[in-house]
């Protein structure tokens, strides 16, 4: 995986043989139809999750060669917090999106939102698709949609293998969304980093 140095702080993930990006929010591609992001079509992490993400792909290479991470969002404004809460407050998805007043992990530069491409560059089948927010995204609930018969073993096992690759680096898989991995507890985050407006 690639990466530019762009401060102390932050870095630029580049395309590469590993990773893809393909910035939802920077399209119209999302849940919101929007694009949030205008022009800005890069994908930033701050550099302790930037390092960890590193890690992971090459994980992923050992784990299942010629797999690829697909990145769906990383670093996001706090500014563009407020649209995506906008469009939830007040319904049954609101769990799903954080307050933009206490902020995201997304917004401190240490979540990142990802998928994993075949050889071939199609995406795996995860049973959802990014930002679907259904019980049926939730990891914590996968077992009981398996048994149920609404979730596959190959979608299951597609979400293990983007699962043990994130964990074996580090990051923390978030219990309602298959996608999002935060690098650092969000307690150490939100006492030590600063958010990006």
């Amino acid at each position: 995986m690639e990466v530019l140095s762009l401060s102390r702080e932050f870095v630029e993930i580049l395309p590469s043989k590993e990773m893809a990006i393909d910035l939802r929010y920077a399209s119209l591609n999302n849940f919101t139809g929007q694009n949030l992001y205008g022009d800005f079509k890069k994908a930033y992490l701050h550099r302790i999750a930037a390092e960890k993400l590193a890690k992971a792909a090459a994980i992923l290479q050992t784990l299942r060669p010629g797999r690829q991470m697909v990145i769906y969002d990383a670093l996001r404004p706090r500014s563009a917090q407020q649209i995506l809460w906008n469009h939830v407050k007040g319904t049954s998805k609101e769990h799903y999106v954080a307050n933009p007043q206490g902020g995201s992990m997304h917004n401190f530069g240490f979540a990142v939102d990802l998928s994993l491409y075949d050889a071939s560059g199609k995406e795996l089948d995860m049973g959802t698709l990014f930002d679907e927010f259904t019980p049926m995204s939730q990891p914590r609930l996968e077992d009981q949609f398996l048994k149920e018969g609404k979730l596959s073993e190959a979608q299951i096992q597609n979400r293990h293998l983007l699962r043990k690759a994130m964990e074996e680096a580090g990051f923390i898989q978030l219990p309602i969304e298959w996608w999002h991995f935060d690098a650092l507890p969000k307690s150490e985050v939100k006492a030590s980093y600063k958010i990006i407006e």
